[in-house]
């Protein structure tokens, strides 16, 4: 018997789809700092530093930007 076919009595069943071959894995080569994640760091940094005030201010430009205005179904509930 073949590895290609399995016999089932009197009928051969074909396999088509052959077995998957294992991949070799890719070098994942990143730096730990990159400019990007400098900045990350500073805009974390000073959001943390931000009194609710301030963070109410900055959620309503953004919403601004994105939706033309805060609308009340964008504000958390308090």
């Amino acid at each position: 018997m073949s590895a290609d076919y399995k016999s089932f009595g009197k009928r051969e069943i074909w396999l088509v789809m052959k077995p998957p071959r294992r991949s070799a894995k890719k070098k994942l080569d990143h730096p730990d700092e990159t400019p990007g994640s400098r900045l990350a760091a500073k805009a974390r940094k000073l959001a943390n530093k931000l009194t609710p005030e301030q963070r109410r201010e900055h959620f309503n430009g953004a919403m601004t930007m994105i939706y033309g205005g805060a609308t009340e179904a964008t504000l958390p509930r308090r």
